[in-house]
Parts: C-alpha cells; structure tokens; sequence
C-alpha cells in the first residue's frame, strides 16, 4: 500500500512538472549558431576594443563587445560575414513571436505613447536605417545568459556595421514584414564609427587574408 501511494504521488508531481514545461516558452531554434560563445584570444585595436577569437568552428573572429548585468553583445566578422549576437536573460521567444521569413532589420526608435499621462513604450519600432541585404537569422540560441538571438549579413559587410552604427544609442531590430509585431531586439550604447573602421581593419589582416 505504501508502495502504491508513492507511485501515485510520483505519477502527479512528474504529471505537475511536464504540464508547468509545457506551459512555458518552449525552445524553437531555427538553425545551428555557427559563432557561438567568443573568448578573447589577443587584442587588435585596445583603443576600439576590438579584440580576436575563436568561433565554434575554430576560425578567427573579430569582434565588439557591449556587455550589461543581463546581456551580452558581440558585434563582429568572421569567415560567415559580419554579425551581431546577441545573448540575454531575458529568455526564449515563444514559437508564435519569433519574426519569420521575409525579414527586415533595421536601425530603429520604439515608439511611444501618452497612457494617463505617462510616456509608455508600445513594442513597435520607427526604422530610420535598413540593412538592405540578406540575412540569417537565428532565434533563440543558447547561451550562459538563458537565450539570445544571432543575425549574419550575407550582403555587404560595411553597409551592415554601417546600420548597427547608426543604432547607437536606439535598437538594432529584426522583425518579421508579415507580421511586424514580431521582433527580436538589442540596444546598441557604444559601437560608432571608429570601432567599425577598427573591425574592417582587424578582419582585413585576420579573416579575410
């Protein structure tokens, strides 16, 4: 009989944890993450701080990073292209939020509105610099910090570090054109002009040669 309740116990808690896995975010990544975690293996330009690494592959990287209490950001060049990843705390995208295929992703200000007198972000985003060229695009990559996303240029390198330049200080968004409420977002604080010339510079010596 003892035997009995406690299977039956164990039956409801493992019935309780898969319906509370169930209920959350599930993992939905779309493609491999072909940077992966960067670890500085030498220093290029200090004064940009831009430094080298390894990829996931064991190929060479040139790379930004910006970096807060919840999140990471690498804005690079590697064999792939130029790329920002993104890693974060703020979780996985749920399968319905993830943007799809055709994408858009741009340099942008969120928008606001007045909501009882107070000033209230409204999740949708003014573009002001579009990257016009193709892009991968991986939602929901694993990371130290819970998840994050990765977009790789598969156009012109400096016309996307150009556009991540002209986020300083807004958003770098990539959004789904057919439905535009889908977005994967990270604000740019410190990347300009001059780290974008030392990345050029250190991929020209170290990936590209």
């Amino acid at each position: 009989m003892q035997k009995a309740k406690a299977l039956h116990g164990g039956l409801i808690a493992a019935s309780l944890a898969l319906s509370i896995a169930a209920a959350g975010p599930a993992w939905t990544q779309s493609g491999p993450d072909p940077v992966g975690e960067l670890k500085k293996t030498s220093t290029f330009d200090r004064a940009q701080h831009v430094d080298l690494a390894r990829s996931v592959t064991g190929t060479p990287v040139c790379y930004f990073r910006e970096e807060g209490s919840s999140h990471k950001l690498d804005i690079g060049i590697g064999v792939v292209g130029a790329f920002i990843r993104v890693a974060s705390g703020d979780g996985p995208l749920d399968a319905g939020a993830i943007p799809l295929p055709p994408l858009k992703v741009f340099a942008g200000k969120e928008l606001t509105k007045l909501v009882d007198g107070d000033l209230k972000a409204t999740g949708e985003y003014e573009a002001f610099a579009v990257y016009e060229g193709a892009v991968d695009y991986v939602p929901n990559i694993r990371t130290g910090y819970g998840g994050g996303f990765l977009v790789v240029a598969k156009g012109d390198t400096k016309s996307f570090l150009d556009m991540v330049v002209r986020a300083r200080r807004e958003f770098v968004v990539v959004q789904s054109q057919a439905q535009p409420g889908n977005v994967d977002v990270i604000a740019i604080y410190n990347f300009n002009a001059s780290a974008a010339s030392a990345l050029l510079a250190c991929a020209k010596r170290h990936v590209q040669a």
